[in-house]
């Protein structure tokens, strides 16, 4: 018999997997980035610890950083409050770890038959997905105010997929949430469907 707490561990490790592949975005990874902007023969990709210039040089990794464009000098891509947003990235890999926290206590919820270990899963996961609802946001209102403002500089930017990764386990964190919280209210074997020997 299927555990009830089966499709709230896959949309867990659904939503992990995918908070997961944005964070490791630049400097890490180039081929995961939020914006990604060019200026001349110049593209520069942004991550959630740092940007990188495709084929050269990366910022060291660190929360919070200086937007730069390379070859974009004229455009003022680092004003304060576009600096200071750069901090709430970090809240890409806490929301991943909170959703894999929650997927090892649906595993236990399976394995153990534990009702509690999901009633568990379905709170984590529920922090999980508003932590990543709140850093899509912030990612929206970041990553389109500095590519509007390359725009007017007349240079060309374009979202990255990263963003659509965060949608992504945003919507599998929710859904996890919903399937969890209805699978604490189902059957849970015990007595003999549980292994238990008499």
């Amino acid at each position: 018999m299927v555990s009830p707490a089966f499709p709230g561990l896959f949309f867990a490790f659904a939503g992990w997997v995918l908070l997961l592949f944005a964070s490791v975005s630049p400097p890490a990874w180039t081929a995961v980035k939020f914006l990604s902007a060019n200026a001349g023969s110049q593209t520069t990709v942004f991550g959630v610890l740092g940007q990188c210039v495709v084929g050269g040089a990366c910022t060291a990794k660190h929360v919070g950083y200086n937007i730069a464009v390379a070859g974009a000098s004229n455009v003022n891509t680092n004003p304060t409050v576009l600096h200071h947003l750069t901090y709430a990235l970090i809240l890409h890999p806490i929301a991943g770890a909170i959703a894999f926290i929650g997927f090892i206590l649906g595993l236990v919820g399976i394995i153990c038959a534990s009702r509690i270990a999901t009633i568990f899963m379905a709170l984590l996961e529920s922090l999980a997905a508003v932590i990543a609802l709140v850093v899509f946001v912030i990612d929206m209102v970041l990553w389109n105010l500095v590519k509007n403002r390359l725009r007017d500089g007349g240079y060309t930017a374009t979202l990255g997929n990263a963003n659509w990764l965060t949608v992504g386990a945003v919507v599998a964190l929710f859904l996890s949430m919903c399937t969890s919280v209805c699978g604490a209210c189902g059957r849970f074997a015990t007595g003999r469907a549980a292994g238990e020997r008499y």
